[in-house]
């Protein structure tokens, strides 16, 4: 905001974006943000969305079940790209963004030997479709260590797919924050981590 004298230009609807235990896509209820608008054409923001509270947030927040679904769609070869967004209520680019996070939170290959030390005789097939490569390959080996680290008696904490239980996991165990706005820490297929 340069200083010049601006003026209110109407509102912006936000809200929280969550799968429901069926798997239908819920909205919680709905708040106005007003959004203004500088006199000066040589602004550089130009206009914004006004923060009235300390603890708003700039906009509509997706759970991290709806993320995995709308990844898992897309990438395991379910739907196209614009049909998994629609599902999902959100746009294109939030999936292919979501889609390079999963795909950055570990390496398949260490993925694959924790599997393979678990059950020799376990590991997933690989995964077909050329879309997902390696989001696709992390979500189908977090599945199978999340269901290898039960049989095992480890008692996973979260519920769902196998990267919602890991990662809840490792939130309530450790403390680990996987952040979908920035980098997240590479998450460790370390077995001397493993409460087996």
């Amino acid at each position: 905001m340069c200083g010049s004298p601006a003026w209110w230009n109407g509102t912006r609807t936000v809200s929280t974006v969550h799968a429901s235990e069926d798997g239908v896509v819920e909205h919680d209820p709905e708040s106005c943000r007003r959004r203004a608008r500088c006199s000066s054409k040589s602004c550089d923001v130009g206009s914004w969305t006004v923060y009235e509270d300390a603890d708003d947030y700039p906009h509509r927040l997706f759970g991290l079940d709806l993320v995995v679904s709308a990844v898992c769609m897309f990438v395991l070869g379910m739907e196209t790209l614009t049909a998994s967004a629609a599902a999902h209520l959100c746009s294109r680019d939030s999936v292919r963004r979501w889609a390079r996070w999963v795909a950055s939170l570990a390496e398949p290959r260490d993925l694959e030997q924790l599997c393979a030390r678990l059950d020799p005789d376990g590991l997933p097939p690989p995964t077909g479709p050329a879309r997902g490569g390696r989001a696709a390959r992390v979500l189908v080996l977090l599945d199978r260590l999340a269901d290898l680290m039960e049989t095992r008696g480890v008692a996973l904490r979260g519920r769902g797919c196998g990267l919602v239980r890991v990662l809840h996991d490792r939130l309530v165990r450790f403390g680990e924050v996987f952040f979908l706005t920035r980098a997240s820490p590479p998450l460790r297929a370390d077995p001397a981590r493993l409460p087996l």
